[in-house]
């Protein structure tokens, strides 16, 4: 019994430390709102110095993951550490949750 090989259009696992939180970007078709999203995640990755790893998952490339979540809507924004889920919205949160959001991972 042979082992599969991987070929160089497989992706390798992605290694995350397990205190970091992981914040998933389910990003939405529309080109305008994908540009302004990254550069939010962009912003978002350099305030918060190295405590939360952004993963974008494009929903045509990967809706398994889409479906795994229960995303209805996107742009849609989950929150997860240790596995455990600590925050979700569907549409662009304001900057008002993004600054609570970015205190409570600072913080904890």
């Amino acid at each position: 019994m042979g082992y599969p090989t991987m070929t160089l259009s497989d992706t390798p696992p992605l290694i995350i430390p397990a205190n970091l939180a992981v914040l998933l970007l389910f990003m939405p078709p529309d080109r305008q709102q994908r540009a302004t999203l990254t550069s939010l995640a962009d912003s978002l990755q350099r305030h918060l110095n190295g405590s939360l790893r952004i993963l974008k998952i494009d929903e045509a490339t990967h809706p398994e993951v889409t479906r795994s979540f229960d995303i209805i809507h996107t742009p849609a924004f989950v929150l997860v550490r240790r596995g455990v889920e600590l925050w979700r919205q569907e549409g662009i949160p304001d900057e008002a949750t993004l600054t609570a959001l970015s205190q409570r991972l600072l913080g904890g």
